[in-house]
């Protein structure tokens, strides 16, 4: 890939023979590259900003870092034409948080985003969009999985958010939940092409009217590439290729894609005048400290991230040793073109050391991994690093000398106090600035789709307690991983290895609530409804303060129609925690089947105060009013499903209804037809069409 530059610095050929490419990746080591050149507040000032992240990139998995595996060539050019920051930590392990860090300058404790799904970013600190926007640039992201869905806040300050996906539920089932980097990477240099007015018809992208509203502005684009992530799924010929490494795989399908992306920019010349910065939100474990893939621990597996600054011949190639972090970012990038930060980030511009102004020294970075714990109720994990020394603060607390030790298999902690206490002093004194993590409510869409990507949703905050050495992670990852492989076992269609698995888990440790849901789930879809309720059931009698529970049991006691037993344990849930949106939906179709219609409306009244764009409850309110015999309310109920969501067959088939009953049939067929479109196994709709067609 050769890139060009601001004028003659840069390689500009498509391609390198063998004997150049080695020269480059050679180049890359530690020992052969320069410190890194002076380099001037401002010296960017009115640049483009092309920011990409690679969502779950380890840093040894990339050439540059000293992966062998070439794999990333187009990372290893970057980084051989600008400046490679060859130590940087992550703050969490996890793609929401860490991408507000990005994004904020902040430490999750300031920005409020501790967790995947359910936390928001609310948009009360400057982020790198808002402030690039206040400076007058045009500002695009495209992202590439529902963990940063606009939903999330990271929208704030972009005028175009272009997370098309797949975000809605089609015919009750999760529709595609991420896109691969070719599909992230088409919409932006579309939208970057008629920007530059490269090209004359920008109609690929997302309303570019009000996208574009000066070619002449510079852009800041954001690209979310999230083809590492598990499960790994690379296409050919990346499959082959690394059949014995799919992770691997993904990243060179994704290395590649971007290769081509930022070729087809080059030859556009929207390269001309842009700072490219490229890095990665966290790692991957790959089994490390028995970890399958991210958010338990907190090793550099999953912390230590690449970030490459690509800016000929403004920026000259060289190599920054001192630490950096996910939290410098946005501070730096400011920095280099003039831009005010805003706020306060507790990150820095990390320009003056690289340029070697002034000695600074390591001011620490702080890490948390507080999923388990909010999900499980497992013991919270937080720590910071230091001068190469790194302290996880757990029942079981841990001590590593990163240069002694990079796998960070020898724990110093009992022998090393004198390395530990100042770390402590030093995490004590951050942590006494962050409040606790409360999770917001989640509704039911959001946590079925992070479930699918692997992510557990925290429930209602649980209550205070103090944690022992049995809570410590260290000593559950082998539940974590059993849970798993039940998971991949129900991918497969194995429900009888999942079932034992499951059932084991449960067994050993009947306060893991998740596994009892996942083995409720699993009796469920297999039609064992009864088990399914007793399994519920015994869980909640060990977790009663488990809302996200309650309101599973109260569903599936209303299947059941124990409508009673579902109103009560639903009731239950909302007294355990009011903010539990999906409690107040389930109930509200309890009280539609029992016909308490004005209790009915009430719940699915409370959850569109929560979230007024949801489609499933205007489709519940709508099937409530038909119910109830209020036609012309379920007409417009219904209607707003559609609008909010086209693909909703049961919103299509209940305006059917309503239609029919109104006198209009030629529209009631229509709407019916159009459901079994979406959903030919809609027999509803069969039934209805079948009612009117002689």
């Amino acid at each position: 890939m050769g890139l060009g530059g601001w004028g003659a610095g840069g390689l500009r050929s498509r391609s390198c023979g063998l004997a150049a490419l080695l020269a480059i990746c050679c180049a890359c080591g530690r020992a052969a590259r320069p410190s890194a050149p002076p380099i001037a507040a401002g010296a960017l000032r009115g640049a483009n900003v092309l920011l990409v992240t690679i969502d779950t990139l380890r840093a040894d998995y990339v050439g540059a870092y000293g992966s062998s595996r070439g794999a990333t060539p187009t990372l290893d050019r970057l980084a051989a034409e600008g400046l490679r920051f060859d130590v940087v930590y992550a703050h969490v392990p996890l793609t929401l948080p860490s991408h507000t860090t990005i994004m904020t300058g902040t430490y999750p404790f300031t920005s409020g985003v501790r967790d995947n799904g359910s936390f928001r970013f609310d948009g009360a600190r400057p982020t790198l969009a808002s402030a690039l926007k206040h400076a007058g640039y045009s500002t695009a992201a495209f992202v590439g999985a529902f963990p940063v869905d606009a939903r999330f806040g990271l929208n704030a300050g972009f005028d175009v958010y272009d997370d098309n996906y797949g975000s809605r539920p089609a015919g009750g089932e999760l529709s595609v939940l991420e896109r691969s980097a070719e599909a992230v990477l088409a919409p932006a240099f579309a939208w970057i092409a008629a920007h530059e007015s490269v090209i004359p018809n920008p109609q690929s992208i997302r309303d570019p009217q009000s996208a574009i509203r000066n070619p002449n502005l510079p852009w800041f684009v954001w690209t979310h590439l999230y083809d590492p992530h598990d499960p790994y799924e690379p296409p050919e010929p990346y499959r082959s290729r690394y059949a014995a490494d799919l992770y691997a795989g993904e990243v060179a399908y994704a290395d590649a894609a971007l290769g081509a992306f930022l070729d087809r920019l080059r030859s556009s010349g929207a390269l001309d005048r842009t700072l490219v910065v490229v890095m990665a939100d966290h790692g991957e474990s790959l089994g490390e400290h028995g970890e399958r893939t991210h958010g338990l621990f907190a090793y550099n597996a999953t912390l230590r991230v690449p970030f490459v600054v690509w800016a000929p011949p403004i920026v000259r190639p060289g190599v920054v040793s001192s630490p950096a972090r996910l939290v410098d970012v946005m501070p730096t990038i400011l920095d280099l073109v003039g831009v005010d930060a805003g706020g306060a980030p507790d990150g820095r511009s990390v320009r003056p050391a690289a340029a070697g102004e002034r000695a600074e020294g390591d001011p620490g970075s702080y890490f948390e991994a507080l999923n388990a714990n909010l999900t499980r109720n497992w013991a919270p994990l937080s720590g910071v690093v230091q001068g190469g020394i790194k302290l996880i603060d757990l029942p079981v607390p841990e001590l590593y000398d990163l240069a002694a030790d990079p796998a960070e298999q020898q724990n110093l902690y009992a022998r090393r106090s004198d390395l530990a206490k100042p770390l402590e002093r030093q995490l004590d004194a951050l942590t006494a600035r962050a409040l606790k993590p409360a999770a917001g409510p989640v509704d039911r869409e959001t946590a079925q789709r992070l479930q699918s990507l692997g992510y557990i949703v925290a429930p209602a905050p649980k209550p205070a307690r103090t944690f022992t050495a049995r809570d410590d992670p260290k000593n559950l990852i082998g539940l974590q991983n059993r849970l798993d492989s039940a998971l991949d076992a129900m991918k497969r269609g194995d429900a009888d290895s999942a079932e034992r698995l499951l059932r084991s888990v449960v067994d050993e440790r009947a306060d893991f609530t998740v596994a009892s849901e996942r083995l409720a789930f699993l009796y469920h879809e297999t039609g064992q409804l009864p088990r399914a309720i007793a399994t519920l059931e015994a869980a909640a009698r060990s977790s009663p303060a488990d809302a996200e529970l309650l309101a599973t049991l109260g569903e599936y006691l209303q299947q059941a129609n124990q409508l009673d037993r579902s109103a009560a344990v639903l009731e239950a849930a909302i007294k355990v925690n009011a903010a539990e949106t999906d409690a107040h939906e389930k109930l509200g179709v309890t009280y539609t089947r029992m016909r308490r219609f004005a209790d009915a409306e009430r719940e699915f009244r409370a959850v569109l105060a929560v979230d007024p764009g949801s489609p499933t409850t205007y489709n519940n309110l709508g099937s409530l009013y038909l119910t109830a015999n209020r036609n012309a309310d379920a007409i417009q109920a219904l209607t707003r499903a559609i609008v909010l969501d086209p693909r909703l067959a049961n919103a299509h088939n209940g305006l059917g209804v309503a239609y029919a009953r109104g006198g209009d049939v030629t529209r009631a067929v229509e709407e019916w037809q159009e459901a079994l479109r979406l959903r030919p196994d809609l027999t509803d709709a069969r039934d209805n069409l079948a009612r009117v067609r002689p």
